[in-house]
């Protein structure tokens, strides 16, 4: 897949097959994540990667998918849901906080996902407390994000946006979201 396709096929998607994710592409993934730009090169992010059924239901109590959607769209049904996670993680005893950070990892996971042909939802509406005992997590490491992952069963595309940023999924089960076009985005060119 080239670059740029890579780019503009990168969608949340938050139905899964019941699949499962091989567990050398995770790492993969998380490798990914290891070699991104980190503010001052610290390092300070670390990852879990949870592919065990129990734990992944677990795990699905304590995230939130898709706000904008109505309750009965929103949550994936049974035998559609994540079939791995990875849950980035700060260690605090390095640094206080990792918005960049992440977001320079998570990108990087998610456009691996993409080109691995899966899918995933970037989830921040998450449970923290409950997913840091749920991991018996050491108190230095601050639960930041979770990354819902599995091979897609739902489509995503993109819409011209229209002057509403609300997303919404149509009858056939399609997302659509809309984007601002790139002429409405560069504010000035010097």
């Amino acid at each position: 897949m080239e670059f740029e396709e890579v780019i503009r096929k990168r969608r949340t998607i938050r139905r899964f097959k019941p699949t499962p994710v091989p567990l050398e592409i995770l790492k993969k993934l998380v490798d990914y994540a290891r070699i991104a730009p980190q503010g001052s090169n610290n390092q300070a992010l670390e990852y879990v990667i949870i592919t065990n059924e129990e734990m992944r239901s677990k795990m699905f109590a304590n995230v939130r998918f898709a706000s904008a959607l109505q309750p009965e769209m929103r949550i994936p049904e049974e035998g559609r849901r994540p079939m791995a996670y990875i849950v980035v993680l700060l260690d605090s005893t390095i640094k206080k906080e990792g918005d960049t950070d992440c977001g320079a990892a998570v990108e990087n996971i998610l456009l691996g996902i993409t080109y691995h042909g899966l899918g995933a939802c970037w989830q921040g509406a998450i449970d923290q407390p409950a997913i840091h005992s749920l991991l018996e997590l050491p108190e230095p490491l601050k639960v930041q994000y979770v990354i819902s992952i599995g091979y897609p069963d739902e489509e995503s595309q993109m819409e011209e946006f229209n002057g509403d940023f609300k997303y919404w999924k149509t009858d056939d089960g399609k997302m659509h979201v809309p984007k601002k076009s790139l002429e409405d985005v560069i504010f000035k060119i010097i």
